[in-house]
């Protein structure tokens, strides 16, 4: 099995990689860090100007966990055209964890005769398998997967709860603190595919604000051996982290598997 880092060179062979071509996804919290208990709102979109709400993700796969890991309710959900939003009751002291995950995501792509390009589409895989025309060859699949986190403490910093488990591309916070960041103090970040250490991973950070900037202010980190990275960050606000990462998994009925991982933080000054 391979891994490799997304380039637009990936564009091709299969389909068009579902790391390269979506939205970009997160949460974004009124509150990311509380002195009292509070009902925080929650909007959940998708967007190419990052915290500007473009469409609306939908709510089933989201969960809240408590710090001692309870499952919270997700209070008012809305689904709408441009931005999904729901309140979560912050009483109990610590870091609650807010992620979506939801079931991968398949994509499909197969040559039709006399055509010159190849057709795509993506949904569940039954579906996609059942939608492709007899006299089609080439056929090949891949999985995407998409985890989308971010972090809500009210009062002490404590670890969140751990997730059910630890499969797929994750974070591990061993050193920092996600409610915890200045801009005086890089931060130490580690990340894990299927519960290993993951070096090479590539990850970005980007400021808000890019929707009137001439640059987009992106910065471009490289994990290392123990799949950990630190992070300065240049200004004060919210950002955004993203990493993600491609399997190219041989000759079997899915050739490829894409990771994709979307945390929403904020900074503060010293």
């Amino acid at each position: 099995m391979k891994l490799s880092r997304t380039t637009p060179a990936l564009l091709v062979l299969l389909l068009i990689s579902p790391l390269t071509s979506a939205h970009k996804r997160w949460f974004m919290p009124t509150d990311f860090v509380l002195s009292e208990a509070e009902t925080v709102t929650v909007d959940f979109t998708a967007s190419n100007n990052i915290f500007f709400v473009d469409k609306g993700m939908p709510l089933a796969g989201v969960s809240v966990h408590s710090p001692a890991g309870t499952a919270l309710p997700l209070l008012q959900p809305q689904e709408g055209a441009r931005r999904s939003s729901f309140d979560i009751e912050v009483s109990e002291a610590g870091t609650h964890r807010v992620s979506f995950g939801g079931e991968p995501m398949y994509f499909v792509s197969y040559q039709m005769p006399g055509e010159n390009e190849p057709r795509h589409d993506r949904g569940n895989l039954a579906g996609l398998k059942a939608a492709i025309p007899p006299e089609a060859t080439e056929i090949a699949f891949a999985e995407a997967h998409s985890l989308i986190e971010t972090f809500v403490t009210l009062g002490s910093e404590t670890a969140p709860a751990a997730p059910a488990d630890s499969a797929g591309l994750r974070l591990v916070l061993r050193d920092t603190h996600p409610n915890a960041l200045y801009t005086d103090e890089p931060a130490r970040f580690a990340f894990t595919l299927d519960g290993e250490p993951l070096p090479g991973l590539a990850v970005s950070v980007q400021p808000e604000g890019s929707r009137y900037r001439d640059t987009q202010e992106l910065r471009e980190y490289v994990t290392d051996a123990a799949g950990a990275v630190e992070i300065s960050w240049p200004v004060v606000g919210r950002y955004l982290l993203e990493a993600g990462l491609e399997q190219e998994l041989g000759e079997g009925e899915i050739r490829k598997r894409y990771y994709s991982y979307f945390l929403t933080l904020e900074v503060l000054a010293p």
